[in-house]
C-alpha cells in the first residue's frame, strides 16, 4: 500500500520532470523561434520558482522535510535552468543567480552539518563522497597548527613532505601559465582551470596533514592501522598470526600496503581476514596481511612484539 509520503514525493517528481521535459521540447521547437523572450521567461520561472514551490507544497508542508531544505532545491533548479534555457535568453536567470550564490553556501553547510551529525543525505555514496571531501578540506585548511598525536606515521622517512612542496610549486607555475594562456579564449574558463588547480593543491595539503595527524597506534589490544585518509583498519592483536620481515612474495591480493615509495619492511599476517576501509568508506577490501614501512620501524616492531607477547603469552 502506497503511503501519503510516497504519493507526495512521486507527484512532485512527476510534475518537476514534466516541466523540465516540456522546456527542452519547447526550446527546440518552431514555437520558440516565434516567441523566444516570452517562452524563455515562462520556463525560467517554472524551472526556478514553480518547482521549489511544488517542493514546498508536496514535501515541506507534508512534514517530510524541513523548510530550510528549499535552499538546495532552488540552487539545483537554477543550475538546471542554466543548462536548459538558451544562453541568449537567460536575463531573468542572471538575476536569480544573485540569490542562488549565497544559497549555494547554505546548501553546502546543510550537507556538512547533516554529515557531522551522522544523518547524511540519505544516499550512501553521496554521503561517503561528501564526508571524504569535507575531511580533506578540514585537514587542508584547519590543521596547520595541530600537533601530531603519538603513533607511527609512514611519510617522514620517505621524504613525502618535500615531494608535496615540489608538487605545489609545479601546480602554482602550471596554473599561472595555463591561466594566462586560456584567458585569451575565455576568462571564465581560465578561472575554472585555476580553481581546479587550487583544489588540487588543497587536496595535496589535506592528504599530507591526514598522514601526519592519523598515525598507526597500538591501544587496548588492537592495532589501529591508519594510512592518512587513504586506508584504515582495526586489527585485534589476538588475530595477528605472525610478524616478520617482508619477503619478495608480499605482492598479492589480500595484502594491504602501508608504505609510500620504498618497499615495506614488515609483514603482519592475520589468522582471519579483516575489512580495510579506503578513503572515507568509498571502497573496502578484505585483507589477510599487512605490508608496512612505518617511520621508526624498529621501535614499531618492538612495541608490537611486546603487545603481542602480552596477548599470546609467547
Amino acid at each position: 500500500m502506497v503511503s501519503s509520503a510516497q504519493r507526495g514525493r512521486a507527484l512532485f517528481a512527476l510534475v518537476s520532470m514534466t516541466i523540465a521535459v516540456a522546456a527542452v521540447i519547447v526550446f527546440r521547437s518552431a514555437a520558440y523561434a516565434r516567441h523566444p523572450e516570452l517562452l524563455a521567461w515562462a520556463f525560467t520561472f517554472d524551472l526556478t520558482l514553480t518547482i521549489p514551490l511544488l517542493y514546498t507544497l508536496f514535501i515541506v508542508r507534508g512534514g517530510r522535510a524541513r523548510a530550510i531544505t528549499i535552499a538546495p532545491v532552488f540552487v539545483v533548479c537554477v543550475a538546471a535552468a542554466a543548462r536548459i534555457v538558451p544562453a541568449d535568453q537567460q536575463h531573468f536567470l542572471h538575476e536569480l543567480r544573485w540569490i542562488a550564490a549565497p544559497l549555494d553556501v547554505v546548501s553546502v553547510w546543510l550537507v556538512a552539518r547533516r554529515l557531522a551529525r551522522g544523518s547524511g543525505t540519505g544516499v550512501a555514496i553521496i554521503d561517503r563522497v561528501m564526508a571524504s571531501e569535507i575531511a580533506i578540506l578540514r585537514y587542508g585548511l584547519c590543521s596547520w597548527r595541530t600537533k601530531a598525536p603519538d603513533g607511527y606515521t609512514v611519510h617522514k622517512e620517505s621524504g613525502w613532505g618535500a615531494v608535496v612542496g615540489c608538487l605545489l610549486l609545479v601546480i602554482a607555475a602550471e596554473s599561472l601559465g595555463m591561466h594566462v594562456l586560456v584567458q585569451h579564449w575565455s576568462v571564465r574558463a581560465a578561472w575554472i582551470v585555476t580553481a581546479i588547480d587550487a583544489y588540487g593543491a588543497l587536496w595535496l595539503l589535506g592528504d599530507y596533514h591526514a598522514l601526519r595527524l592519523r598515525p598507526t597506534t597500538i591501544e587496548e589490544g588492537v592495532l589501529h592501522l591508519r594510512y592518512g585518509l587513504r586506508w584504515s583498519a582495526d586489527v585485534p592483536l589476538a588475530n595477528i598470526a605472525a610478524l616478520e620481515p617482508v619477503r619478495s612474495e608480499w605482492k598479492r591480493d589480500g595484502v594491504l600496503k602501508i608504505a609510500m615509495f620504498d618497499e615495506p619492511k614488515l609483514r603482519i599476517a592475520l589468522h582471519a581476514p579483516v575489512r580495510a576501509i579506503g578513503f572515507g568508506g568509498l571502497w573496502t577490501r578484505e585483507i589477510d596481511a599487512i605490508a608496512i614501512r612505518p617511520d621508526h620501524a624498529e621501535a614499531f616492531e618492538a612495541e608490537l612484539r611486546r603487545a603481542l607477547l602480552g596477548v599470546h603469552g609467547t
